[in-house]
């Protein structure tokens, strides 16, 4: 379905009702032609009044039929802004129409008025408000119709209070004529530009024309001039046949092409509604809008029904096609079949799964036709066990064993509307599923095998790389002290620094192997102040920016705060956390660590201010290897495991938590999170906490 595009824009299916979504440059008109097909639609709006109320009856205050009401709904649903210039526009049209033909100026001023505000009560309340309206289902036609007797109600009441105040009509029957001569105008003209002008696809065209040709036909037969044979309702069957069989489009045609014939050949006195033409203006008049509204109303009830059934069967069918597949390609034997009369099982569906379980290929014809039957004694699908549940008619569960697999089948019964059953067979295949566990935990043991080769391997390297690495640093320590030339004296240095980095990395990748192990051991935890240590490993870090004016400030609200833990694993981790921040700190720098206890454990918190990482890669610091990629990171020397290994000594063996947070360009925080007592964490037992957050005597 396609919502209601006035001037055939069309909106993208899925947008918002009142957006106008994406939209198709090749199908939105530039704002010139629209504001030129608006302003055109206004003077068809005045030609159309001035040709209403010269050809009204004479005497009469309003005109037999309106159509420029539907062609004013249409502008002002056209105007893409505001709505009150298009409807003032109708307004100065309405008022040009009415004075040419010379009416009094107040009638004029208040029929104009009246036209305006009809127009942009329909076009508001077919749209909700938005930019565009829907002709889509029966609920959009409803909307729309009650749109449209809102519409004639408007003008109804206004001009009814015009016409009483300036001519002295009377103000019932004014206002009773102008409500059918509107209504009926908007119902037959407005649907023309809010549905679709593309034919639905598979009509015939011919069809079209000759269904197009037979509605004329029948309208000139019931009213032409003469026939007097109360045979209105003819042409509805017409209508019907376009209803059911073709688009909306074709519809709201032939209801313009109705009206036009129907009200022509009345006025020349044809038909049973016509003879009154002369006689009596008014019930002719009368009659002929409720004919039109009738066929209306009708003609676009049936379309919209129509839609909606289509719409029902168009998911239903997707869905029937979705469940079908699933079925069919399903590796669970799946077998659907309802019960009939009694004694008799109809399989309406079978996938291949459950036809290789009952030891077949094919489903027989007679399955789904005729159906088996479940008499006692005789069998059923031929596998004993199974035909013994069928004709208990329970639900039941069992095991199926069959040409070497086993299946474990659940039958089931499902009672339906009117007493009727239905029966589902679910056969899984044990076998296959024993296989794929089988294969799975090999592939699980084989990768446990590869991981711990190459820890293996790892380890091994790292010892063996280890010993002519100490040589190195040895020798250069001993070098250190001798009287080189200048020259010597530098590559003494060069190969210094490069030793201890290699010796830096060899260690990384050594505890790495150490907490990647499954045997892997934990220290034994014990007491000790945790500000006293923090403070060491802030002192020792202060040592790495020797020359650089580097700070670092040590805050703690006590002068000592004793946990039970690893000291070792947690001075590795202030280590290389200090590390990183002292590295990343510029020249005159400072690095705030902060200490603080909480009803939890203790917090650590290092905070540097340097270019900080970018969020967008926070999450990946954590990966081995890995580093930031741009200038500022690039530059500072690294591995990229200080930070994986801090994680593992917290998660695994201090049993705390490490985050990492920074905005990309004002330096980074570290906090490390533990438990006052590791052990006591580790065994599900929290340590007590007194009042001032420190262990409680049983820990420490």
């Amino acid at each position: 379905m396609e919502r209601l595009r006035p001037f055939g824009r069309r909106v993208a299916r899925g947008a918002p009702h009142g957006s106008s979504g994406h939209r198709d440059p090749a199908l939105v008109r530039p704002p010139g032609i629209r504001r030129a097909a608006i302003a055109a639609l206004i003077g068809l709006v005045g030609l159309l009044g001035w040709m209403s109320v010269a050809l009204r009856a004479e005497g009469s205050p309003v005109a037999a039929w309106w159509p420029a009401a539907g062609v004013a709904v249409i502008a002002v649903l056209a105007s893409r802004g505001s709505r009150l210039v298009a409807t003032a526009g109708v307004l100065v049209a309405t008022l040009v129409a009415n004075a040419l033909v010379g009416r009094e100026l107040g009638l004029a001023v208040g029929y104009a008025i009246a036209n305006a505000a009809e127009a942009y009560v329909v076009a508001q309340f077919a749209s909700r408000g938005g930019p565009e309206a829907r002709l889509d289902s029966l609920r959009d036609i409803s909307r729309f119709i009650i749109a449209a007797v809102l519409g004639a109600l408007t003008i109804g009441v206004i001009g009814g209070l015009t016409a009483a105040v300036v001519v002295q009509a009377d103000l019932f029957a004014t206002l009773f004529a102008l409500v059918s001569s509107h209504g009926s105008a908007i119902l037959i003209v407005a649907p023309i530009a809010l549905v679709s002008r593309r034919l639905a696809r598979g009509v015939s065209r011919v069809e079209v024309l000759i269904q197009l040709l037979v509605l004329i036909l029948i309208v000139g037969a019931v009213f032409w001039p003469g026939n007097v044979l109360p045979v209105a309702f003819v042409p509805l069957v017409a209508l019907l046949w376009a209803a059911f069989r073709l688009p909306i489009t074709v519809v709201a045609v032939e209801l313009l092409v109705l009206a036009v014939l129907a009200t022509t050949l009345a006025g020349m006195g044809g038909g049973a509604i016509g003879q009154y033409a002369a006689s009596d203006p008014r019930m002719s008049a009368l009659l002929l809008q409720l004919f039109l509204v009738v066929h209306a109303c009708a003609a676009l009830f049936v379309c919209a029904a129509r839609n909606d059934w289509a719409n029902v069967v168009t998911q239903l069918g997707a869905r029937e096609a979705l469940l079908r597949g699933g079925i069919v390609n399903s590796e669970t034997g799946i077998l659907i079949a309802e019960i009939l009369d009694s004694d008799r099982l109809r399989v309406v569906g079978v996938n291949p799964t459950a036809l290789s379980a009952l030891g077949r290929e094919t489903m027989p014809p007679t399955w789904g036709v005729v159906g088996l039957r479940i008499a006692r004694g005789q069998p059923v699908f031929g596998v004993a066990e199974l035909d013994d549940g069928v004709r208990r008619r329970e639900a039941s569960r069992f095991e199926l064993e069959r040409e070497g697999r086993r299946f474990d089948v659940d039958l089931g019964i499902h009672d339906g509307v009117g007493g009727a059953s239905v029966m589902t067979i679910v056969f899984t295949d044990v076998t296959a599923r024993d296989e794929r566990e089988r294969r799975a935990i090999e592939a699980a043991e084989q990768m446990r095998d590869l991981n711990r080769q190459k820890d293996d391997f790892i380890a091994s390297v790292s010892h063996e790389l280890r010993t002519p690495v100490t040589s190195i640093l040895g020798f250069v320590e001993d070098l250190d002290g001798a009287d080189l030339r200048p020259s010597e004296r530098v590559a003494t240095e060069v190969i210094a620094r490069n030793a201890r980095r290699l010796a830096d990395v060899i260690e990384d990748v050594l505890e790495l192997g150490k907490l990647s192990s499954f045997a892997a051991g934990s220290r034994p935890a014990v007491a000790f102040d945790v500000v006293a240590l923090t403070r060491h490993c802030a002192q020792d870090a202060e040592g790495l920016a020797a020359g650089r004016a580097v700070r670092l400030i040590v805050e703690s609200p006590v002068d000592a705060l004793p946990i039970r833990s690893v000291p070792q694993d947690l001075t590795r981790v202030l280590a290389n956390l200090l590390s990183n921040a002292v590295k990343f700190t510029p020249d005159g720098g400072s690095i705030e660590v902060r200490i603080d206890p909480s009803a939890a454990g203790v917090d650590i918190t290092i905070t540097d201010h340097g270019p900080g990482i970018p969020p967008a890669v926070l999450g990946h610091v954590w990966d081995r290897f890995y580093r930031v990629s741009d200038a500022e990171h690039r530059d500072v020397p690294g591995t990229g495991l200080g930070l994986p290994i801090v994680r593992a000594l917290v998660e695994q063996r201090l049993s705390g938590r490490v985050e990492l947070s920074s905005d990309g360009a004002t330096g980074t925080t570290a906090r490390v999170s533990l438990p006052w007592d590791r052990d006591a964490v580790q065994a599900d037992a929290p340590g007590a906490i007194d009042e001032d957050h420190t262990v409680a005597v049983g820990h420490v």
